[in-house]
């Protein structure tokens, strides 16, 4: 009788062990190169106008990829995050404290937290040689 309580007790036990165990056959594989997607939700609403894929539709030598980067001494996050919250040249600041007013955006100012997100979203995609991402959207 033993045996036939460790049967009816081990079959469900390890059909829910192999059911939770198994890979997710009908979720599409996340992509490690496509991370971040709040910041790349930012990314689109506030500075795909001018750096579409990196690049830099206003001044071409300071484009969002590493070499132009590093060039324009442009290196941590935290630089990236510096030049999108008070903005440099022609590139408005973002930030909530931003000044002097005339190198900073006219339009929405962000958060601080969404621009860490920015500066994160653009030194990954950066790094990645700025892989297409499917959707900004969250």
């Amino acid at each position: 009788m033993n045996s036939k309580i460790g049967a009816y007790v081990s079959s469900p036990l390890l059909a829910a062990i192999f059911t939770l165990s198994a890979p997710n056959l009908a979720s599409p594989p996340v992509s490690i190169a496509q991370p971040m997607p709040r910041g790349a939700a930012l990314f689109e609403k506030a500075c795909i106008g001018c750096h579409d894929m990196g690049g830099n539709i206003i001044q071409p030598g300071a484009t969002l990829f590493t070499k132009d980067l590093q060039r324009n001494g442009i290196v941590t996050e935290d630089d990236i995050y510096n030049i999108t919250y008070y903005g440099k040249g022609r590139m408005p600041g973002f930030g909530e404290k931003c000044t002097p007013r005339g190198q900073c955006t006219f339009g929405p100012r962000l958060q601080e937290e969404e621009i860490r997100m920015l500066a994160e979203f653009v030194k990954s995609q950066a790094e990645n040689g700025w892989p297409k991402v499917e959707s900004y959207a969250d």
